[in-house]
């Protein structure tokens, strides 16, 4: 069988988010992990049939499409869940000056990222492209589709529907609102520092 495990927060429930809602967003969760497993083992078992790979429709395009979604979906969500937090940390300073490095001031990051969580209709990351070392603001749609290939996400943000519905209902700014005050900035600055000797490495 696959290894991948779900890998479970501490806490039960955060300021602005029930016990509740946190027990069924971790089912979906731990579904994205139990599917991944499922996929990678199909792939693995030799059964599946390579000589019919097609684009209208084959076993194997359906296991690759999902393996995508389903292994994105998992990782989005532990990121997700990682950089939560009831302590609300201050923003570290290396942390800050890369984000006023890309977006000229934090207020105006802050801004952009809730805007591009008010757009979206699965996720808004902040993370760090590979490739000119600057951070971004970007939508995924679905788990499997926006983004840059070349991102290493810093802060992840859940907008699908069932990450807020049961305690905000459809308003979903101030799901957001309460968010920004869960926001762990210590994860946030371990992220960025392995990003950043990420980057150095990518573009030597």
């Amino acid at each position: 069988m696959a290894g991948f495990t779900a890998k479970l927060p501490s806490y039960k429930s955060l300021k602005g988010i029930s016990e509740r809602m946190l027990a069924e967003h971790l089912k979906l969760y731990n579904g994205y992990v139990n599917k991944s497993n499922e996929i990678a083992d199909k792939l693995a078992s030799g059964t599946v049939d390579l000589s019919k790979s097609a684009a209208t429709y084959s076993e194997f395009r359906a296991l690759k499409l999902e393996q995508t979604f389903n292994g994105n979906g998992m990782y989005l969500h532990q990121y997700y869940f990682e950089n939560l937090t009831d302590s609300q940390p201050e923003v570290p300073k290396e942390v800050k000056e890369e984000i006023e490095k890309s977006f000229g001031t934090f207020e105006k990051w802050k801004d952009e990222f809730v805007a591009t969580g008010m757009a979206g209709r699965g996720w808004a990351v902040l993370g760090l492209n590979l490739e000119d070392g600057k951070l971004y603001n970007l939508l995924y749609d679905a788990h499997n589709i926006g983004g840059l290939v070349t991102l290493v996400p810093l802060l992840v943000l859940d907008v699908f529907e069932h990450a807020y519905f049961i305690d905000y209902g459809t308003n979903r700014k101030d799901y957001i609102n309460a968010y920004l005050n869960l926001i762990d900035w210590k994860v946030v600055a371990k992220r960025l520092e392995k990003a950043k000797k990420m980057h150095k490495v990518w573009t030597e």
